[in-house]
């Protein structure tokens, strides 16, 4: 079934592409390094925004890892200048929490900008939840505002700024597919050594719904 299609270029620096569908009709958003993409490349991204073809994606993130040259650098201080910081929840206060974890467990150098996130719009019930994200172009961590509440241990916000810091240590490796692969096994190692793991880890499966209800 054949729908229509509204593209809009942009210059982000680390979003190369975006799409929903809306009242039967795609709204991609791509970077204008998509525009002289060969034949193979339309089709590739065809197939990945139809049905999320593991193949096609691979092909995308090849095009664009040897288009990246046409990815406008801006500073990370310009970057994170452009954002509204918010640090200071009702509950939890995340610079506190990054810097203690910096302390104990980075000897101070992860050097980064934590924020909470804005909460994305969803429509009927959230089936999952990102809770937390790290730019490497901004050097950004940014962690969703539904942790911050009474009932979320401070334990476990600490467990996702933890990782998010980890993001900034350890870089996003492609596998022999073509794949990306952002948790290493070294990421993975690493991670197990945060004081609360195993109780944060159980404590996220015990309560994920309390979460996707925020």
């Amino acid at each position: 079934m054949r729908a229509r299609v509204h593209v809009e270029l942009h210059d982000n620096t680390h979003t190369m592409l975006t799409y929903v569908r809306h009242r039967g009709a795609w709204q991609m958003r791509l970077h204008h390094m998509f525009v002289a993409a060969p034949d193979e490349i339309l089709a590739a991204l065809s197939a990945f925004v139809k049905t999320g073809d593991p193949q096609a994606s691979a092909t995308l993130d090849a095009f664009i890892e040897r288009n990246k040259i046409f990815i406008r650098r801006v500073p990370p201080s310009e970057l994170r200048r452009r954002l509204r910081i918010m640090t200071e929840g009702e509950h939890h206060d995340l610079k506190e929490i990054f810097e203690d974890l910096n302390r104990r467990y980075f000897r101070n150098r992860i050097n980064a900008t934590i924020t909470y996130g804005p909460a994305p719009r969803v429509r009927g019930p959230r089936r999952s939840i990102k809770m937390g994200s790290y730019s490497a172009d901004s050097k950004v961590i940014r962690i969703h505002p539904a942790l911050d509440q009474p009932r979320v241990p401070r334990y476990f916000v600490e467990w996702i700024v933890f990782h998010e810091m980890l993001h900034h240590i350890y870089k996003a490796k492609r596998r022999p597919d073509g794949r990306r692969c952002v948790h290493t096994p070294e990421f993975l190692a690493h991670e197990r050594r945060f004081y609360a793991f195993e109780r944060a880890q159980r404590w996220e499966e015990q309560n994920l719904d309390l979460l996707l209800r925020s």
